[in-house]
């Protein structure tokens, strides 16, 4: 009966224990929301702190300050209870999102390019490899966000995306062109970008240099990368823009599939 009884007790303590830590993800969630600056301040307030400090790292997993604070990257897990799988890359420069006149300068550090290299992060907690064309990343709209510090979402597409833009191959190029979506009233344009690495490719530059009237609203737009294994198995990605409406926001983060199907069915 004795054992029975401290049997019980551990089960009860570790449901507790579960029960406070799925209370504070949930509290840092709301914060989240109700301050637009919450994500700054985790950045510049803790994470650059203990980087530069050397102290423990409590805060986010990785932090890169390798060019200074003013090219740097923190790599942040979203701790928002639907979301177990995706990740943030936020800069350790103050840049409040996609319509920061920043992000076009001629020497822009290429924050993409470190958000696709950190899907090593979430290859880790889903214990596995991930294939190139499970994982995507997106950033949404000025309008259609809850912070003003850019991040770019760091997670899996989903697999009716990515069925889509697998069967759309043929008529996309390296143009921009129309693309129905399944989860979109309104196309988003696309292109395919065949090189297997972002270096030299910044997807902000390309949405404000090639589509009419982005340069002069980049807050209005979302812009999303997909990585994409082609039919003739080379590696390269689909590159996704779409402009905010009145009534049709422009939400790409909408292309994440935040429970990762694709790996976790795949294992």
């Amino acid at each position: 009966m004795r054992t029975r009884a401290i049997g019980w007790r551990r089960t009860v303590m570790a449901l507790a224990i579960a029960a406070v830590l799925a209370g504070l993800a949930l509290f840092f969630f709301l914060a989240r929301f109700l301050d637009p600056d919450a994500l700054w301040k985790i950045v510049d307030g803790q994470c650059v702190p203990e980087q530069q400090q050397q102290a423990e790292r409590r805060h986010c997993i990785e932090v890169d300050l390798g060019k200074g604070v003013d090219r740097g990257f923190a790599i942040l897990k979203d701790n928002a209870p639907t979301k177990p799988y995706n990740y943030l890359l936020i800069p350790t420069k103050r840049i409040a999102g996609i319509e920061d006149e920043a992000l076009l300068a001629p020497d822009a550090e290429n924050y993409f390019e470190h958000a696709w290299a950190a899907r090593f992060h979430l290859g880790a907690i889903l214990k596995r490899n991930l294939d190139w064309s499970m994982v995507a990343l997106a950033v949404n709209s000025a309008k259609d966000r809850s912070q003003n510090q850019l991040h770019i979402h760091v997670g899996c597409v989903r697999p009716d995306i990515r069925n889509t833009l697998k069967n759309s191959e043929a008529k996309l190029s390296e143009g921009w062109s129309p693309l129905e979506l399944p989860t979109s009233d309104r196309p988003y344009l696309a292109l395919k970008l065949r090189q297997d690495s972002l270096s030299g490719f910044d997807p902000f530059r390309k949405i404000a240099d090639d589509i009419p009237g982005a340069r002069a609203a980049m807050g209005l737009q979302t812009v999303v990368v997909v990585g994409a294994v082609f039919g003739d198995e080379s590696k390269g990605f689909y590159i996704l823009s779409r402009r905010r409406e009145d009534g049709s926001p422009a939400h790409g983060e909408d292309l994440i599939d935040p429970t990762c199907q694709l790996a976790r069915q795949s294992q």
